[in-house]
């Protein structure tokens, strides 16, 4: 039965514009919003812009401009930048508003038996403005940023967040999915079992933010603040009604880094004032930049405005949550999203529209009739794949695993692909051309199961899918049982007409100008102005040439232990496979290797496996090899197997192992 979802992002500190590790989050509560919409849900979701901070303080005196004139300005940067990466949000909150502000006096008067006063003594990170305890450091240094916190004293108002802690406890043990994945859950347990103390929910020194209600002279802790938004967009304090409708919040998401201000400091806070705790608190991965962390503070960023103007917004949203596996990091480099691009979506999916609108075009003259075309029994496999694709997305996003969902959509995408291949319209159109109407209709309606599928992730491009298919529907505005169920909403009459490329190839001369561009500013050093193009860094040059044999060693020279302790040998699980289109021997393969290290793989294996039964098999791979291009596809890995004349045996263990593990 539908239902309600309430789905909140972080709020962000608006002291630069945001970077592609901050639109990784919003694209992914974006995506898990539009799923919930395509179930049938009354969906709302809320992002906004954290204020209250001395960075944005900062940077409006760096400008010479009042502070809130600078928030004005940069929630247009903000919204702008949402705007493009197609993030339909319902609530916009921002920490300087009239009903924030309400609903935070409000919470203290509530808390207010659990406010002390106190002295503070210790350190202080004003990058990312939090207290630090000396555990906390690595090296003196503040592990998020790199940089020496200030040591302060003050007096300030503390909260009893001590007195929290077997609440806590009994809470996140009595409700498993309060805190996602379980490794954050684990940290958090530790972290809690480890001791709390009373936290400080005042600054003195500064007007910039929300004075305290009780003692006017300071004003609220800039994480405080930020936290309360998630009840005050909802309305409390200021609506009482509509806070009724949507708390408790469904999900938090939230980066890795800021879990123990949600998943301890909010929920008791929460319990203090005897309101409901959100349902789930998800802690996402980082986003890397060619291994580096993206930081504005660091200035290593890149700019999701460049990746969107050059590649489009759904190419960048579905880069981002196909990489690896939701709540592990994310390694983007230019390299791997083209290689994605052009596989996954120019080969596979563009592909397909491609083709099969050409061939209405060719052989029907554009247009479909009757509905002898929708006859199931020329599908073939093609409506079971359909109903098995539509199970395995929505269980995989029931467990915030877009990056699975993805997989199982391509995996009808490829399905279409060969379904082709093997009907062969062409041919049919010489030797049993009455058969053509329905073959092609069946390929149409694959493309049109894919593209409401992959809408949460990809929404501007299904839509230009289905509308080169003649078809006007919104996928977030029917129920998804109607929508996927074999054949429906076409019209009698199909009118197609060929579309340009959904998802042009890299061969356009244009498009690869404006990718060199890209990729060429990469490792330039030369850092633009954020906003107005690739933020960039330099980043360090690893030398990965080998030392070849030469012609007198020979190809069988026997090598030391050191040399052969230069080879990083794991197990790796196989996650998905396909045939890498328009080769007899290649297959495509992505593998886990444990860590949060998933990559591409290409190996010429398909005269002895399919790819079906690769699925879930552990494998040994070669995992320090130098990556290669394969037609044109990007290769990480080296897969090993024996050669013989018996076929093609793959080397894996004999017992059951975690994905990782160094074969030695």
């Amino acid at each position: 039965m539908p239902g309600k979802y309430y789905i909140t992002t972080a709020i962000d500190y608006v002291n630069s514009p945001p970077h592609i590790g901050t639109a990784y989050e919003k694209i992914s509560a974006d995506v898990f919003a539009r799923f919930r919409r395509l179930l049938g849900d009354e969906v709302y979701f809320q992002m906004g812009s954290d204020e209250h901070s001395l960075n944005v303080l900062r940077s409006a005196k760096a400008k010479g401009i009042d502070p809130l004139a600078y928030c004005d300005e940069m929630e247009t940067v903000f919204r702008r930048v949402w705007e493009k990466l197609e993030i339909r949000f319902d609530r916009f909150i921002r920490t300087t508003e009239r009903d924030h502000v309400v609903g935070l006096t409000k919470l203290f008067g509530v808390i207010k038996d659990d406010i002390y006063r106190g002295h503070y003594e210790g350190y202080y990170c004003e990058s990312c403005e939090a207290f630090l305890q000396e555990k906390d450091l690595e090296d003196g240094n503040c592990p998020a940023h790199g940089t020496r916190p200030a040591w302060i004293q003050e007096e300030n108002h503390f909260f009893r967040l001590s007195s929290y802690a077997d609440r806590l406890l009994e809470h996140i043990e009595q409700n498993p999915e309060f805190i996602l994945p379980s490794s954050r859950k684990n940290e958090i347990v530790q972290f809690i079992k480890g001791g709390l103390e009373d936290i400080s929910v005042t600054r003195a020194g500064t007007d910039w933010g929300t004075p305290f209600p009780m003692d006017e002279s300071q004003v609220v802790y800039v994480w405080v603040d930020a936290l309360t938004n998630y009840a005050t967009g909802a309305g409390y304090g200021t609506d009482d009604a509509r806070f009724a409708k949507w708390w408790p919040a469904d999900v938090h998401i939230i980066g890795k880094d800021v879990t123990r201000f949600h998943c301890v400091i909010w929920p008791a806070m929460l319990m203090s004032a005897g309101i409901p705790l959100p349902k789930t608190i998800y802690g996402h991965g980082f986003v890397y930049f060619k291994g580096q962390k993206l930081s504005k503070s660091r200035g290593v960023v890149v700019d999701p405005l460049e990746a969107a103007d050059v590649f489009g917004a759904s190419a960048l949203r579905y880069f981002l949550m196909r990489e690896g596996t939701y709540g592990r990091d994310v390694d983007f480099t230019w390299e791997h999203f083209r290689t994605r691009y052009d596989s996954e979506l120019a080969n596979d999916l563009g592909n397909l529209v491609s083709r099969a609108t050409a061939m209405v075009g060719k052989f029907l003259g554009g247009t479909i009739l009757g509905a002898a075309a929708r006859d199931t029994a020329a599908a073939g496999g093609l409506v079971k794949q359909a109903e098995t694709t539509r199970g395995a997305v929505i269980e995989a996003m029931d467990d915030y695993a877009p990056q699975t969902a993805l997989a199982a959509i391509w995996e009808l995408v490829r399905r279409a692909n060969a379904y082709i291949e093997e009907e062969k319209p062409w041919v049919l159109a010489k030797e049993n051309p009455e058969r053509v109407p329905g073959v092609l209709f069946s390929v149409l309606e694959a493309i049109r199961q894919v593209a409401i599928l992959a809408w949460p992730v990809i929404p501007g491009k299904s839509e230009e899918i289905l509308a080169c298919l003649g078809l006007t529907l919104n996928p977030g505005e029917a129920s998804l049982t109607d929508l996927l169920c074999w054949g429906a909403g076409w019209p009698d009459r199909i009118e197609i007409s060929k579309p340009a490329a959904v998802f042009p190839k890299y061969a356009d001369e244009e498009l690869a100008q404006k990718f060199d561009i890209a990729a060429g500013g990469e490792s330039s050093g030369d850092a633009r102005t954020p906003g107005t193009g690739t933020v960039t860094i330099s980043t360090p040059k690893t030398d990965t040439a080998g030392t070849e044999a030469t012609e007198e060693e020979g190809d069988q020279r026997m090598l030391s232990f050191d040399r052969v302790k230069e080879l990083d040998l794991r197990l790796a699980r196989i996650m998905d496979a396909a045939k890498v289109e328009g080769t007899t021997k290649l297959i495509r393969m992505t593998v886990d290797l444990g860590d949060e290290d998933q990559r591409q793989m290409v190996a010429g294996i398909a005269e002895g496996y399919t790819a079906e039964e690769l699925v879930g098999k552990t494998v040994v791979v070669v995992a320090n090899l130098e990556p290669a291009k394969i037609r044109g596809i990007e290769s990480r890995a080296m897969l090993l197997a024996a050669v013989g004349d018996g076929g093609i045996s793959l080397v894996g263990p004999d017992k059951e192992l975690p994905p990782g593990t160094r074969v030695s």
